[in-house]
């Protein structure tokens, strides 16, 4: 079970818990387990969802595991490397993943990945959330070879309400690129479908099988020695996104060894540089930037 405890501001006064949860972007399904199982109350009490909140009223929630498509989180406490946190609060972590480091495993024996990490983490520095031990939740994720920032959750409760704020856009994340090939124009819009690569399924494609719509903004920054570097700012998240489009448009990511030249430079030149986001129940709007890793060059000559 993971508690929340609320006291109702000025700018909350007005609404009924039912509109306050709409606000808070929670999922209908997880309203509807609340109000079924009666496990929310303001001032001790419990009251209907239409009840009209007022200044300094203490509104305590409980989530049940059952409320949940995925309550438990499975992946085994490992210390034996520290990732860099950028931003951490009650409910979720901003941290700085390297280039080469897995998100997730992709087998149960593997636990060299953020997530085991991450769970390391707040075992060592005994982090609760929400009234319980703190486990590591995925929000999204960057690919193994990709650098940066990446938003993992301290709780299931978070989860849905985050994954809403992406789907509508309510956080922006931005990256930066090295690209092979001189780019002319200063900025642009790639907007093709992707899906899967009919040729190799660990692979995606403009126009591939089962293709979604996406649609990746690009800004460039400089040219140097015919490569340039480019700034780019994802409006939907599909899988390998901004190397299929890269790719398509003929200036892979120099590196990438699945949509260009893996030997041109020791690791993939793409870093997820920072993150806007509104921040889960305060609604409050957050900037996190982190700095270039070492390996990332501000000037590249090949």
């Amino acid at each position: 079970m993971w508690t929340y405890h609320f006291k109702i501001d000025a700018v909350e006064a007005g609404k009924t818990i039912k509109e306050l949860w709409e606000a808070w972007y929670l999922p209908q399904r997880i309203r509807g387990a609340l109000r079924i199982h009666r496990t929310y109350q303001v001032n001790g009490q419990y009251v209907p969802t239409n009840y009209l909140l007022k200044q300094d009223d203490d509104l305590k929630i409980d989530f049940l595991a059952d409320f949940f498509r995925t309550s438990d989180s499975q992946y085994q406490p490992n210390t034996a490397c520290t990732v860099p946190i950028i931003f951490e609060n009650d409910d979720l972590v901003i941290v700085d993943k390297p280039a080469g480091m897995k998100m997730h495993p992709h087998s149960p024996t593997e636990q060299d990945t953020l997530l085991h990490y991450l769970a390391g983490y707040f075992k060592v520095q005994q982090t609760t959330s929400a009234g319980t031990v703190a486990r590591p939740y995925m929000i999204h994720r960057l690919d193994r070879e990709t650098s940066g920032l990446v938003i993992v959750a301290k709780n299931p409760v978070v989860v849905p309400i985050m994954n809403r704020l992406l789907a509508d856009k309510k956080i922006q994340r931005t990256y930066l690129a090295w690209v092979t090939g001189s780019v002319p124009a200063r900025s642009g819009m790639m907007n093709e479908p992707i899906g899967i690569d009919e040729r190799d399924e660990r692979k995606r494609a403009v126009n591939g099988l089962a293709a979604q719509p996406a649609i990746t903004n690009w800004y460039r920054v400089h040219a140097v020695y015919q490569n340039t570097l480019l700034r780019l700012k994802l409006d939907t998240g599909r899988m390998h996104q901004i190397r299929v489009h890269l790719a398509f448009h003929g200036h892979p990511i120099v590196g990438d060894s699945l949509y260009g030249d893996e030997n041109v430079y020791p690791r993939m030149l793409l870093h997820a540089m920072s993150i806007g986001m509104i921040m889960p129940f305060s609604r409050q709007t957050h900037f996190v930037t982190g700095t270039l890793p070492k390996d990332f060059p501000n000037q590249l000559k090949l």
